[in-house]
């Protein structure tokens, strides 16, 4: 019965019965302060959405080293890859195209160029402190790219008092990774400087391949961060902060027989300054510029025309990100009232070298100038959420967006919420400008994607107990996609889910799980007039379940993550050959081991079973692996 089910519930079932080791306990919990989905402090008890918050102890404990890593195993996200670490990886949020989902690096825009959208690969979790995923529609507060939602990653700041921290580990592939750093201030100044490591001689990213597609694709990633906060008065800030990394990814051509090193060099970098200002007791302000760009450099090798001798062909993309904001949050007699505006200038570059020597030119760049409105409130029982946004682009014109959530406590621990809100992704000046070569190139006149998404939900929280059961159905037309040599608005697509999740103490066991049911249709025909179903590398069930224990200084956990079948691209009714990618199952374990309050000694094993599987047609993903460290972690 239900056999594409069995790779999801054969592992988890067989950790059922560890559910009922222990009795229940109702400890409380501390209140967790959510941002994102109001951009306004919050209490997350209080937030109309859906919404998960990973925290630096969270992070230290998962036992991941990358960014795509720890986001696939939260609840309404999947991630495809093309390989190991460093190659292109796709994460897709309520199935959204991953272009489809703002990513924040402090506040500021960090959606690149790039096909598979702000590369995450490349963020080390060495300097985050605190990541936020807003599942749903966000454009009527964060604008363009914000269909599915949003991905907000706050890195690390100084605290009050001299501290240092630090982790090294060493693990399979020869990974090597390593970070440091030091932070202090008082009542006036705070300051923090770190560096980090990452390294790896991976696995070869492509499957049944041969000549140097068959090696393995080291990757290695090296990089820093600094901040600096001055506090002259209580309710007033000014600071800055720096980040960047740098590095080379080895990768896999599509021929499987390349005797060609494919290879990118990458940089991402992020900087800002800020000022957040009291103005009257009941007005916060905060007018805050940043950037972000994206750099990389692809070395290709022409095989389908050249092979057996491969030819340079050097692809150079530039994505930079100018961003400037000004904020006030105004305390209401009810409620609280939010007025922005921003502005946001996208500079693009690429080129594409064929002979190792071609100029490298920047495309035309577009600015969008917003303003937004906001205003989240509660009385009694009942709570609301109204948004709205204009945005001026200076290619495709004016758009207006809104949000409109609702929500009733109908006892202590149990409460609902229905929304409705609309989106837009606007066309990135790549798509419109770029040119290849050979005919290849792109279209200024695309319009905006565009979505309409109504959901629901039910939560329950009791001590440290939390549950919840949301429904979710967006409706997406204007799809951008590739067809006859350029970009073109030919789709209209449904991403339709029921997301279920729990997380809760009981004494020294600690549990979480999850279920996500996905229709990702693409309801469009072809130019024959054939249609299509589901959209493709995004499951319609995927589930999780994560069962820890804490034995007096040892911590350990178990994780097993279902994934079902789906099809490596979109579907086509009528195809021969669906390239469908079997389901999968995959079994985690953790073990933490507290040398002392400060040091402690950590280790995990991730896909135990050595188990087989791809995310994307013929690339590659790691069996069994291990990693030990030990890190150093001062008291909070």
């Amino acid at each position: 019965m239900y056999p594409h089910l069995q790779p999801i519930l054969k592992p988890i079932a067989a950790l059922l019965p560890l559910l009922f080791v222990a009795p229940l306990y109702a400890d409380e919990k501390p209140d967790v302060i959510v941002v994102t989905a109001t951009r306004q402090p919050m209490r997350a008890s209080e937030v109309l959405a859906d919404v998960t918050v990973i925290d630096r102890a969270e992070i230290e404990k998962s036992g991941q080293d990358t960014l795509p890593g720890l986001l696939a195993r939260q609840p309404g996200v999947q991630v495809s890859g093309n390989g190991g670490a460093g190659t292109a990886q796709s994460v897709y949020l309520r199935g959204a195209n991953a272009q489809q989902t703002k990513v924040l690096i402090d506040g500021i825009p960090a959606n690149s160029v790039s096909l598979a959208g702000f590369p995450l690969q490349y963020i080390t979790l060495a300097d985050v402190e605190r990541i936020e995923i807003l599942r749903g529609p966000a454009s009527s507060l964060y604008g363009a790219d914000a269909i599915g939602g949003v991905i907000s990653v706050t890195t690390r700041r100084g605290q009050a008092g001299l501290r240092a921290d630090g982790f090294a580990g060493y693990g399979s592939h020869d990974t090597q990774q390593a970070n440091a750093g030091i932070s202090g201030g008082d009542a006036h100044w705070r300051f923090r400087v770190e560096a980090n490591h990452y390294q790896t001689d991976g696995f070869s990213s492509r499957r049944h391949a041969r000549n140097k597609d068959a090696d393995n694709d080291a990757y290695r990633n090296v990089g820093g961060a600094t901040s600096l906060s001055f506090l002259p008065a209580e309710g007033h800030e000014l600071g800055g902060s720096y980040r960047k990394n740098k590095g080379l990814s080895h990768y896999d051509g599509f021929s499987a027989t390349s005797d060609y090193d494919y290879r990118a060099r990458f940089a991402t970098e992020t900087w800002q300054i800020f000022s957040k200002n009291r103005i009257l007791k009941n007005w916060q302000s905060v007018l805050r510029y940043g950037e972000a760009e994206d750099r990389q450099d692809s070395y290709d090798g022409l095989d389908d025309w050249t092979y057996p001798t491969p030819v340079d062909a050097i692809y150079k993309f530039r994505t930079r990100n100018k961003h400037i904001s000004w904020q006030n949050d105004i305390t209401l007699p009810l409620g609280t009232a939010l007025l922005a505006v921003e502005r946001l200038k996208q500079e693009v570059g690429s080129a594409p070298d064929y002979t190792g020597a071609a100029t490298y030119t920047d495309s035309p760049n577009n600015r969008n100038t917003s303003y937004l409105a906001g205003w989240t409130a509660h009385l009694d029982k009942h709570r609301w959420q109204i948004n709205a946004r204009h945005d001026r682009h200076s290619d495709f014109g004016s758009k207006s967006t809104y949000g409109l959530s609702y929500g009733y406590q109908f006892t202590d621990a149990l409460r609902a919420h229905a929304g409705y809100g609309t989106s837009f992704k606007a066309p990135s000046a790549y798509q419109m400008y770029m040119d290849m070569g050979w005919g290849y190139h792109g279209n200024p006149g695309l319009k905006p994607e565009e979505g309409k998404n109504a959901e629901v939900a039910l939560t329950w929280e009791q001590g440290v107990h939390l549950a919840s059961a949301t429904y979710y159905h967006n409706k997406v037309k204007n799809l951008i996609d590739w067809q006859v040599n350029t970009y073109r608005n030919v789709n209209k697509g449904l991403l339709e889910g029921v997301t279920l999740s729990y997380a809760g103490q009981f004494g020294a066991w600690g549990l979480r799980a999850h279920y996500d049911w996905l229709n990702a249709e693409n309801q469009s025909k072809n130019a024959a007039g054939v249609g299509y179903e589901k959209l493709g590398r995004r499951a319609r069930d995927k589930a999780s379940i994560a069962l820890t224990h804490t034995w007096g200084a040892l911590e350990s956990g178990v994780e097993v993550i279902g994934v079902g079948r789906r099809y490596d691209t979109d579907y086509l009714k009528t195809a021969a050959n669906k390239e469908e990618l079997g389901g999968y199952g995959l079994t985690n374990l953790t073990v933490r081991y507290a040398l002392t309050r400060e040091v402690s000694l950590e280790g995990r094993l991730n896909n135990v079973f050595d188990k087989q599987y791809e995310t994307a047609r013929n690339h590659g993903t790691d069996g069994f692996n291990a990693f030990v460290g030990v890190r150093y972690t001062p008291s909070r």
